[in-house]
């Protein structure tokens, strides 16, 4: 009874409240638990979390006590009642025996006095418990839970006690999910290590999900400086992931606050699920604006808009991001916050003042031991280094970028660097060294085994890199054939665009499309390209038919770029069949639809359509 109403209780938590009522000032372990609640039967710890989360839900967070290492206590004073209610003219009795904190309230007893009312009463009751359990199958059925599997975190290194940290911030994350219904915590179905879920999270999120109905998957690194611990988070969804910083005094208080941005974003599919970084982004502006001042979806906006190159918005919204992070003393926001200054204002602002952002930016990561962080950010020294052709001071720099992430021991960070280095290498006509840098790239995949998909833009890459024609083929190939049919991944896409430009520059046109053969389902990209081979083959008939379905697939799917594509390709037909008013609806769907970054990339295609 809870304030004179009656409450169900399930049985696993009925038996775990029957055991630590007999023993209320033990603490037990979770083997003393599952060993004793849940005898003879295999089940995992988070049988355990659940069941003590269940209890607190009903007693109160404070009714069990969690001890780091220890286990759990019952905390609440008990009262033993016996309370025996006569029941005028049918001579029954009732006894209950209450477990309570404090006096509480008197039962229901002055309410069967008569067998009238005492069949009325448990007739409301009874209705009263179907309509609530009615109700509750309803709200579960409408609002389904997000299942979060969560990766075990890294620890920091150089840190005393970083194992005991990580394992601490991970138990208070799992334990606050159990407290709540909306999130639902799973571990790792496999067993794989940090370092290869790193490098492709998306990767191991499709793995995981062939025996887990998760929607993310949450990986972390936790460390801490001086008084401060700090959660460096990626949560990958079935398309898009997020990047960013929690920090709090306690293991506790960081789990509160993953569980609060959690709380906020987890549920928004569109942020996960949809392709189209446009829709994305009006939801993080709605997000932002419901949510002002919370940086980690500030920063999420800030980026996106980068990736979209909505470069005047994103320079406003970077500016924000740093007076915010600083008002709140968030040293980790303030150093992405100038480096996404750097990009957003790469027109405006000289090499030097660029040089001074990103200076300043390294130092505000150093100064909370992010040595990841600082890896990042030198990359971004390389591109500056990079636009003004200087090798030597590029290599340097993003040399340096490959120690920190070796110091940080981020082998998918050092992976990561090493490929662009070699791709600048291509770049500023330096063969040897972009030879060198992939051949260390590999090096590192092939002693941490990283999966496929780290393979295959290593290949991909050696492709551009190859000097003649049959090596650039059979790169492109080796990195296809690592993916499935219908599987979806952008190297996948780039290794497709890639093999058949290759082919349609040589006029193969039944190769390049046998390189769709395996495929039993097109997305839009792919016949987009299916649609640019006939094309580019003067056969205008089938190229109109594949871009008319690339176009109708990709709007329903969310591939924005594939779309506008398409719709380029489509007026350019119509322009050579002569009908003006389906070009210019195409022409009008590209004017609304497509940012400025696209209409510079392919401004001589529209300029010729604009001048006939």
């Amino acid at each position: 009874m809870k304030d004179g109403q009656p409450l169900p209780i399930r049985n696993n938590e009925a038996k775990l409240l029957a055991f630590f009522l007999a023993n209320p000032d033990q603490v037990f372990s979770k083997d003393a638990i599952l060993e004793n609640v849940w005898a003879g039967k295999v089940v995992s710890e988070q049988a355990v979390f659940q069941a003590i989360s269940n209890l607190r839900n009903l007693f109160g967070d404070d009714a069990i006590k969690t001890y780091p290492k220890k286990g759990y206590q019952w905390q609440l004073p008990l009262q033993s009642e016996p309370l025996s209610l006569e029941v005028s003219q049918t001579g029954a009795t009732i006894t209950q025996v209450s477990a309570k904190s404090g006096q509480g309230k008197p039962g229901f007893g002055r309410w069967l006095r008569e067998p009238l009312s005492a069949a009325l009463v448990a007739t409301g009751l009874l209705i009263a418990l179907i309509f609530t359990f009615m109700k509750s199958s309803m709200d579960a059925a409408v609002s389904q839970p997000i299942g979060i599997i969560i990766q075990p975190f890294t620890p920091g290194v150089n840190n005393a006690g970083a194992d005991d940290i990580a394992q601490a911030v991970q138990s208070a994350v799992i334990e606050q999910m159990y407290q709540q219904t909306s999130l639902v915590a799973y571990s790792p179905p496999a067993n794989y290590t940090p370092h290869q879920v790193a490098a492709e999270p998306a990767h191991f999120l499709n793995l995981y999900r062939q025996s887990v109905e998760a929607n993310l998957l949450l990986t972390g690194r936790v460390w801490q400086t001086g008084d401060t611990l700090i959660l460096s988070f990626v949560l990958q969804g079935k398309q898009n992931q997020w990047k960013g910083y929690l920090m709090a005094t306690t293991a506790a208080g960081l789990a509160t606050e993953l569980d609060a941005l959690l709380g906020k974003i987890a549920p928004m599919k569109v942020l996960w699920e949809n392709k189209d970084l446009r829709l994305v982004n009006a939801q993080l502006q709605l997000l932002y604006s419901e949510n002002p001042g919370n940086l980690p979806i500030l920063y999420q906006l800030t980026d996106n808009l980068l990736y979209m190159a909505d470069v005047d918005n994103a320079r406003l919204r970077a500016l924000e991001l740093e007076q915010q992070a600083r008002t709140l003393g968030n040293i980790p926001y303030q150093a992405l916050a100038l480096r996404a200054q750097v990009v957003a204002n790469s027109d405006l602002l000289d090499v030097e003042q660029r040089i001074a952002m990103l200076d300043k930016s390294v130092a505000l990561a150093a100064e909370v031991n992010d040595l990841l962080l600082q890896s990042r950010i030198k990359e971004y020294y390389g591109i500056i280094y990079l636009q003004n052709k200087n090798f030597a001071a590029m290599e340097k720099i993003m040399l340096e970028g490959v120690t920190l992430a070796e110091a940080a021991q981020a082998p998918e960070q050092q992976a990561e660097v090493l490929r662009w280095l070699s791709v600048y290498s291509f770049k500023l006509k330096q063969k040897d060294k972009q030879e060198l840098y992939l051949a260390r790239a590999q090096t590192i995949l092939d002693q941490y085994q990283f999966p496929s998909e780290s393979y295959a833009l290593l290949e991909d890459i050696a492709g551009m890199f190859a000097d003649d024609n049959a090596r650039k083929e059979q790169f492109f190939w080796q990195a296809l054939n690592r993916f499935k049919p219908e599987q979806e991944a952008w190297i996948k896409e780039r290794a497709q665009e890639h093999l058949v430009g290759l082919y349609v520059a040589q006029q193969r046109w039944q190769d390049a499309l046998a390189v769709f053969a395996k495929e039993t389902h097109f997305s839009g990209p792919e016949l987009f390209l299916r649609a640019w081979i006939h094309f580019k083959e003067n056969n205008f008939a089938l190229a109109q038919a594949e871009a008319e379905a690339s176009f109708k697939q990709a709007n329903i799917s969310g591939e924005y770029a594939a779309a506008l594509e398409s719709a380029l390709l489509l007026a350019q037909l119509h322009q050579k069949f002569s009908q003006p008013d389906l070009q210019k609806s195409y022409v009008e769907y590209i004017n609304k639809n497509a940012l400025a970054s696209w209409k510079k990339s392919n401004q001589v295609a529209l300029d010729e359509l604009a001048r006939q």
